[in-house]
């Protein structure tokens, strides 16, 4: 259950708001890969509407499950490989995606040591010459 801070407005109204714990996705980052039953339903789903068109979201994605749960091995396993495509190219594109982001930050690191050790420079040099009066 999400934590909740109490605001109080006045005397008469308060207000609640919920304290997130989830983190930020990153927009940059790459998006996961399908797995075989999302492939097979994006492909189906477009049939089952034209052949009935007044069903329902919730029914159609049963009827994507009950075509699915019926569908043979050979089925699946085309749609099984095409998710290990996905799944290969994700895992490459996310260690490209980690290492540029692990190079950046290491270069912004670095950028604030270089930052502090020239104010360690500076505080030095002001000591020295505090020192020589």
């Amino acid at each position: 259950m999400p934590k909740t801070k109490i605001i109080t407005l006045s005397k008469s109204t308060t207000s609640t708001k919920k304290i997130s714990n989830k983190r930020n996705k990153d927009p940059n980052a790459p998006k996961r890969y399908r797995t075989a039953y999302i492939l097979f339903s994006v492909e189906k789903r477009d049939e089952i509407k034209n052949e009935n068109p007044g069903l329902s979201a919730k029914e159609i994605v049963a009827e994507l499950g009950a075509q699915w749960k019926a569908a043979d091995a050979a089925t699946k396993q085309c749609f099984q490989k095409l998710s290990d495509t996905e799944k290969v190219e994700y895992e490459e594109k996310m260690a490209a995606y980690k290492s540029e982001k692990n190079d950046k930050e290491s270069a912004k690191e670095n950028q604030k040591k270089k930052k502090s050790s020239k104010k360690n420079e500076v505080m030095d040099d002001a000591n020295e010459d505090s020192m020589e009066d």
